[in-house]
């Protein structure tokens, strides 16, 4: 995976196929998904899981040479703690903010095709402050931030005259640069609180899309089911086990957008 972005990078700059300018896409719309979040150490398990809602904005700019992508979500909602004992109605947040670079290429004039790399940043909070477990422990906060590397491609059917229908999807791998994990120990080590910072991890982010065109200028209702997996391991702290901080967590819902 090391060398993919240097030949991801190759491709956009010396490929001879030019793509058109396409000018720009802004999608904006609430999502709903499912999130299943689990973390592992040598005290005990936490899991946390539930629905959350929120919305989803994208930004997308085509040039001659390049395409600029601009990706910013953010869900909400009460879910479940499962740990040294149940909390019901944890709040959580999770915020994601992706910038990516690409180049187009136009396929039988009946399809976009993207190559992209770019940088994002996500954070996740639980925070059962103020809250009692089933065996009377006291809730906490913890939290997770993952500085990342997208790496990945776009399909996307264009508009023709014979449908207003057009289907497309997103493959990418997440490659982690740095994480941040600050949870809490458990009873066995008096409830510390602990903050590690991770390098071991990985993300996979799939979507389809099935746009429905409103107008010849483009613009439409995009239905976008996805599914989005982390998983973090590994810690800088010799005064804890290597396994303590160990987390992953799974996301899949759909996005109902539309397109200007």
């Amino acid at each position: 995976m090391n060398k993919l972005p240097l030949i991801l990078g190759m491709v956009f700059f010396s490929a001879t196929v030019l793509a058109e300018s396409r000018g720009y896409d802004l999608e904006l719309g609430p999502s709903l998904s499912y999130v299943d979040y689990n973390e592992y150490n040598e005290y005990n398990d936490v899991s946390q899981s539930g629905t959350v809602s929120g919305f989803t904005a994208r930004y997308s700019a085509y040039y001659p040479f390049s395409v600029s992508l601009l990706d910013v979500s953010y869900v909400n909602s009460d879910i479940d703690y499962k740990g040294e004992g149940k909390i019901s109605s944890v709040r959580n947040e999770i915020y994601d903010v992706r910038g990516m670079i690409g180049r187009a290429f136009f396929l039988n004039g009946a399809y976009r095709v993207t190559p992209y790399l770019g940088l994002g940043y996500r954070r996740s909070t639980m925070d059962s402050r103020g809250k009692t477990s089933s065996t009377s422990v006291a809730g906490y906060k913890s939290q997770q931030s993952y500085v990342y590397n997208p790496i990945g491609i776009e399909i996307q059917e264009l508009m023709s005259d014979q449908s207003t229908w057009a289907v497309g999807g997103r493959f990418e791998y997440d490659g982690i640069l740095s994480a941040r994990n600050e949870t809490r120990l458990g009873a066995a080590d008096g409830y510390r609180s602990v903050t590690l910072s991770q390098r071991n991890g990985r993300g996979y982010h799939i979507s389809l899309r099935f746009q429905h065109f409103l107008n010849e200028n483009g613009s439409g209702i995009v239905i976008e089911p996805f599914y989005k997996y982390w998983s973090v391991s590994g810690n800088n702290s010799r005064s804890v086990s290597s396994r303590v901080g160990n987390h992953s967590s799974n996301q899949w819902g759909a996005s109902l957008l539309l397109s200007f």
